[in-house]
C-alpha cells in the first residue's frame, strides 16, 4: 500500500470514528426521550401528556433554530414567521383535500422555499441587520396569514379535524409517540449535519467568514442550505402544531413566541445536541410553575392570569444570567460541573487527572519522581 492510499484510508477511518462519537450523545438523548414518553403516557394524566406533547413540539423547533444560530451563527428573531407559514400552508393543503401527514410535508416544503428567499439577504448582511431582516419577514408572514384568514373564514380562524381517534388522553398519547419519532429524526439529521463537512463549514463561517471564503468554502451556498434546512424543520413544526391544536389563527404567532424559542437555545446552550431540549423543557414549563413561585413570595390573586407576563420576565432574567455566568447554557454548566466533580474525585483517589487548559491542550499530572537526594548510592 503506497503512502497516498494509506493516508486516504486513515483519513476515512478518522471521519467514521468522528461520526460515531458525534452520534453517541444523539442515541443517548433519543433513548432518554423514549423512556420519558413511555413512562408519562403509561401512567400520567391527560394534562401531563399534553405538556409533554408541547415540550416535544418546542424541542423540534429549538433544534432547528440552534442549527441556524448556534452552529451557523445566523441571527434570527423571526422564526415565528416560518411557524405561521408552515401552519397556514398545512391548513391550505388540508382544505385542498391533502391528507395528513402530506399536508404537513407541504408546510415544510413551503417554508423551505421561504427560507431560501429570506436567506438571500444573509449573503450580504449579518448580525443585527440580519436580525432586522428576519423581523421584517415575521411581520410580512403575519400580514399574509391575517389576509388569508380574513378572506377564508374570518376572525374565528381555521378548525381542523383531529388526526387520531379516541379519548383526549389516548389522542395525546398517540401524539407523543408521533412527536418523539419526529424529534428523533430531527436529532439524527442535525447531528449528521454537524458532524460532517457542512458542520465544519458552518462553524468556520460563523467564526471567520472572510477566512472561510479565502479557504475556498462556498459561503453563499452553505448559508442558503442552512436557511433552507432550518426553515423546513420549523415549517414542519408549524404544520404539526396546527394539526395538534386543531385550530390556526394569525394572532397565535407573535413576536413573544419567537423570543421564547431564542430563550430556549440560549438557556439550554448554543451549538449542542442536549441544549435545545433542556431549554425547551425549562421555557415550556415556566408558565406552569411561575404562578406558584410568585404566590410563594407575593400573595396575588392575579398570578395565574399574568403567568405569561411573569414568564417573559423570567426568560429575560435567565438569558442575562446565562450570557454572563454560563455562556454555554445549562448544557455547558452541567458538563463543566461534571468534569470538576470527576476531577475532584480522581484527585482524592490519587489517580492522574487530565485537565484541559484554556488553549485546549490536555495536561496529565503524574506523581512526582523521587528526588535523587533522598537515596544514597554506595559504590564498592
Amino acid at each position: 500500500m503506497n503512502p497516498t492510499t494509506s493516508e486516504a484510508v486513515e483519513s476515512t477511518r478518522r471521519r467514521v470514528l468522528g461520526r460515531r462519537r458525534a452520534f453517541q450523545p444523539t442515541v443517548l438523548l433519543i433513548g432518554i426521550a423514549l423512556i420519558v414518553v413511555a413512562v408519562i403516557t403509561a401512567g400520567g394524566s391527560s394534562y401531563s401528556i399534553y405538556i409533554l406533547d408541547t415540550i416535544l413540539l418546542a424541542a423540534i423547533g429549538a433544534m432547528a433554530l440552534d442549527l441556524l444560530m448556534g452552529t451557523g451563527g445566523q441571527v434570527s428573531i423571526g422564526n415565528a414567521a416560518f411557524l405561521a407559514a408552515g401552519a397556514f400552508a398545512t391548513v391550505w393543503a388540508s382544505r385542498a383535500g391533502i391528507a395528513f401527514p402530506f399536508d404537513v410535508i407541504v408546510g415544510g416544503v413551503v417554508c423551505a422555499a421561504a427560507g431560501l428567499v429570506v436567506g438571500l439577504p444573509a449573503l450580504r448582511i449579518r448580525g443585527m441587520y440580519l436580525a432586522l431582516a428576519t423581523l421584517a419577514a415575521f411581520y410580512l408572514a403575519q400580514f399574509v396569514g391575517q389576509k388569508y384568514q380574513t378572506d377564508a373564514v374570518g376572525a374565528a380562524g381555521f378548525l381542523l379535524k383531529p388526526v387520531f381517534s379516541g379519548t383526549i388522553s389516548q389522542q395525546s398519547a398517540r401524539w407523543a409517540w408521533l412527536l418523539v419519532a419526529v424529534l428523533a429524526a430531527t436529532l439524527t439529521l442535525v447531528s449528521w449535519l454537524r458532524a460532517g463537512r457542512s458542520g465544519r463549514a458552518w462553524r468556520m463561517i460563523r467564526d471567520h467568514e472572510i477566512a472561510a471564503a479565502l479557504m475556498g468554502i462556498p459561503v453563499a451556498r452553505y448559508k442558503l442550505i442552512l436557511f433552507v434546512v432550518s426553515s423546513a424543520i420549523i415549517g414542519l413544526q408549524g404544520g404539526l402544531t396546527a394539526r395538534f391544536i386543531q385550530s390556526v389563527t394569525y394572532d397565535g404567532f407573535t413576536l413573544a413566541l419567537s423570543i421564547s424559542v431564542v430563550a430556549m437555545i440560549l438557556i439550554g446552550g448554543l451549538d449542542s445536541q442536549a441544549g435545545p431540549l433542556i431549554g425547551a423543557v425549562v421555557v415550556t414549563t415556566l408558565p406552569i410553575y411561575v404562578p406558584d413561585i410568585v404566590n410563594a413570595f407575593v400573595n396575588s390573586s392575579n398570578s395565574s392570569k399574568n403567568a405569561g407576563a411573569y414568564a417573559q420576565i423570567v426568560y429575560g432574567a435567565l438569558i442575562m444570567v446565562f450570557i454572563i455566568a454560563a455562556p454555554k447554557g445549562l448544557n455547558g454548566f452541567i458538563h463543566l460541573t461534571g468534569r470538576k466533580a470527576f476531577a475532584a474525585l480522581s484527585s482524592r483517589r490519587g489517580r492522574p487527572v487530565a485537565e484541559q487548559s484554556a488553549t485546549g491542550n490536555l495536561h496529565v499530572h503524574q506523581p512526582a519522581a523521587p528526588s535523587p537526594s533522598n537515596h544514597s548510592v554506595h559504590h564498592e
